[in-house]
């Protein structure tokens, strides 16, 4: 696809772009909210495409005319899906006009759509009419008189409503991540058949993110673990602590695992197979500190002395 640098085909593009997306919104609202499920998925995709084509100055405009349709055309709900969704596409769409390494922008993506799937599943919970304690309330019920009814009852009493949260937040997480993986590989199918260049991906070992982005993740990391620790605060404070301290910890980890596998690799043993073997092993047994280890990695140069050749003595 030619990239031109006339104004009125950026500006007649856009203002399509836009009124396919206020289509969409209108659809979804007059089948009752049918394809809201499916927004994470359909709507960050044209935005990527134009602002791939046209960079972000373009975009941006896009993303504004987007918002203001989802205030004009959305339900309550569907004006958070909508913009988070808008947003993504534009940050998709300028790593791809900027060549960002597709290694990096899949991670960033993946990051990008997880914080919006627990924000608006735990987070706003509250705002949507969405009781998380009362539906976990009935969730543990029903697992504690089904472990009863197999003879394990006694398992069930391990299911406290503090771990049944963590794991709604997780599973919202790892929802959020698949989620990105799949727009990016649907963007990416998208705009090659369009012709737009995409660079090739480094391999997944020699990527390094910002530092501060470490920072960020375990200040996260922390403050979610403050706030679910402190007495006598409310639902909706737990519930973004509970947000704050997986997704810290999810980004930490990550780079704590890319951190055993450089370590093993560089100090134990060549063996892929081995690699793998020991990097599940320091998972099972070290995954509480799987963090710390990622914010060496990312914010004290640790990537870098991993990959640097072993001197021999």
């Amino acid at each position: 696809m030619n990239r031109s640098n006339n104004s009125t085909l950026k500006i007649t593009t856009g203002a399509m772009i836009i009124a396919i997306f206020a289509m969409l919104l209108i659809l979804n609202r007059q089948t009752g909210l049918f394809f809201e499920e499916f927004f994470v998925y359909l709507l960050p995709l044209p935005m990527a495409i134009y602002t791939a084509l046209y960079d972000w100055k373009y975009g941006l405009m896009v993303f504004i005319g987007m918002t203001a349709f989802s205030f004009i055309f959305g339900g309550f709900t569907t004006i958070f899906y909508a913009i988070s969704s808008s947003l993504i596409g534009l940050v998709f769409g300028t790593m791809v006009c900027r060549k960002v390494d597709p290694t990096k922008m899949l991670i960033l993506i993946m990051v990008f759509s997880a914080v919006s799937n627990v924000i608006s599943s735990v987070a706003l919970a509250s705002l949507f009419g969405y009781d998380i304690d009362m539906n976990l309330t009935e969730m543990k019920s029903m697992l504690t008189k089904t472990l009863d009814a197999s003879g394990y009852g006694a398992l069930g009493e391990s299911f406290t409503m503090d771990l049944l949260k963590q794991l709604f937040v997780f599973s919202m997480a790892i929802m959020g991540l698949v989620q990105g993986f799949i727009v990016y590989r649907l963007g990416l199918l998208i705009m090659k058949r369009l012709h737009i260049s995409v660079g090739r991906a480094v391999p997944l070992l020699a990527f390094y993110p910002p530092s501060i982005t470490g920072i960020i993740a375990m200040a996260a990391f922390l403050s979610g673990i403050y706030g679910m620790t402190k007495q006598n605060t409310s639902p909706l404070y737990v519930n973004v602590a509970q947000g704050l301290w997986v997704l810290g910890f999810f980004y930490l980890a990550f780079f704590g695992i890319l951190c055993a596998v450089l370590f093993i690799r560089k100090y134990i043993t060549q063996n892929k197979a081995l690699i793998a073997i020991l990097t599940v092993f320091a998972y099972l047994f070290f995954s509480q500190y799987l963090p710390f280890f990622g914010f060496a990695y990312i914010t004290f140069g640790l990537h870098a002395r991993l990959l640097a050749p072993r001197v021999s003595r």
